[in-house]
């Protein structure tokens, strides 16, 4: 390493500096288009000097914000898994079906939360209709079990009629069993 001082590229102070000799430009640019240039900007041939540069007064322009993400697969997957099982509850396969669509569904609102994707509307709807058809499912199978226990409970009674009311023991047992009576 050199010792002493530093060169610099500056003349010192008590010194006058020569000055190289300028272009002269109209105030404001070049004439007629309103715009200010850099000393030289003459813009390729045949098309105007560059006009990117803002006039001079006016502040930069906002940046343009973000494009929000397209909805990803999930949240759609979701939805219509959703909708799907609800349809599909009464033949025992909207439970799984909807179960499926729940598990998308909570997968595409946490990624839109974190702001991963967008599509945060149809993974909510597609999380309520999954809830839905998993809750007719189930109490479409409670309902069910109830009756089969009911009508296995009755079948202990005989079938035949009363000759005095004309209902059988069996008869009346169900209408107990279902209706309370």
């Amino acid at each position: 390493m050199p010792s002493g001082p530093m060169p610099t590229a500056q003349a010192p102070l008590d010194q006058p500096v020569e000055s190289q000799p300028t272009a002269q430009y109209p105030a404001g640019g070049y004439p007629g288009d309103g715009f200010a240039h850099w000393p030289g900007d003459q813009g390729a041939p045949g098309y105007p000097p560059n006009q990117g540069l803002m006039p001079y007064g006016y502040p930069y322009p906002y940046p343009m914000m973000p494009m929000a993400p397209p909805p990803r697969g999930l949240a759609i997957t979701g939805m219509v898994l959703g909708i799907v099982g609800l349809c599909t509850s009464l033949f025992y396969v909207g439970g799984v079906v909807g179960i499926v669509g729940l598990v998308f569904s909570i997968i595409a609102i946490r990624k839109a939360g974190r702001g991963q994707a967008a599509g945060k509307g149809m993974a909510i709807a597609g999380l309520v209709t999954s809830i839905l058809a998993i809750i007719a499912n189930v109490l479409e199978i409670v309902v069910i079990v109830w009756f089969v226990s009911t009508a296995a409970n009755c079948h202990q009674y005989s079938a035949t009629p009363d000759p005095v009311t004309g209902t059988s023991q069996y008869e009346l047992c169900l209408q107990r069993g279902f209706f309370g009576n």
